[in-house]
């Protein structure tokens, strides 16, 4: 067999190995695909299960999931507490904060901020009755931590009351996001803003920001959707940064 036949048929070899792979890797791709969007159904299927229950939690299921989901969310919940207590430090705010701890739940982020920033001053908020009732066992005198029933998308403030709005597992609820955002921007002050944890599976998609942010009145770039750092777990969930285009950057 003389060099071109050898370079002939080593070349043919190549290329039927790289089509191969490439079909391979295409199959494969197509299977992620698929299963991820499998996965999406599934997982938005549960959360208009959920929807359609928070208003009405019972006590029974507050204490449920006060009992059983919301020790196993205590990651997120010091993810959370960390990002905040960073960003606060960065803007030399102190520990003289008004924070908004938006869809609280049974009050877990609440009670790990004051346990972090003992000036702070937290209004927990939630749709649900069942969900206050329990997070109110951690009120403290004073005022300094408090929990109140109310609609993310029409809160019960003043215009600028907030340093920071920090929400966990709450976005992927809110039936109108436009709506709940421009509440959001409402109540912060210059200078605030706003970090929203939530399922990746279930939440926003990164294309529907541009839209979303439109309804709200705010500017592009104003919302931000990042990946969360830390290992699987972290990688089950994102955030969402509000920091309005007339505020100070964030320097995180």
């Amino acid at each position: 067999m003389n060099r071109r036949t050898v370079r002939r048929s080593l070349a043919v070899a190549v290329g039927g190995a790289m089509l191969s792979a490439g079909v391979l890797a295409l199959a494969n791709e197509t299977a992620r695909r698929a299963a991820g969007r499998a996965a999406h159904r599934s997982a938005r299927g549960v959360g208009s299960w959920l929807d359609r229950r928070v208003e009405g939690l019972s006590p029974l299921d507050a204490l449920i999931y006060d009992r059983v989901f919301a020790p196993v969310l205590g990651r997120l919940y010091r993810h959370a507490a960390d990002d905040v207590t960073a960003a606060l430090a960065s803007r030399a705010w102190g520990d003289g904060a008004t924070i908004l701890d938006l869809g609280c739940g049974p009050g877990g982020l609440a009670v790990e901020l004051v346990a972090r920033l003992p000036e702070v001053r937290i209004v927990g908020l939630d749709l649900s009755p069942s969900m206050i009732e329990r997070a109110k066992r951690h009120e403290s005198e004073g005022g300094r931590l408090r929990f109140i029933v109310g609609d993310a998308a029409d809160l019960p403030f003043e215009a600028e009351t907030f340093d920071v709005v920090v929400s966990t597992l709450s976005l992927h609820h809110w039936a109108e996001p436009a709506a709940s955002l421009a509440e959001i921007r409402r109540v912060l002050r210059p200078g605030g803003f706003a970090l929203l944890y939530d399922f990746r599976l279930i939440t926003l998609e990164s294309t529907a920001l541009a839209e979303v942010s439109r309804t709200a009145g705010l500017q592009p770039g104003d919302l931000r959707r990042e990946p969360l750092g830390g290992g699987p777990v972290a990688g089950m969930f994102v955030r969402f940064r509000l920091q309005a285009s007339e505020f100070p950057a964030d320097p995180a």
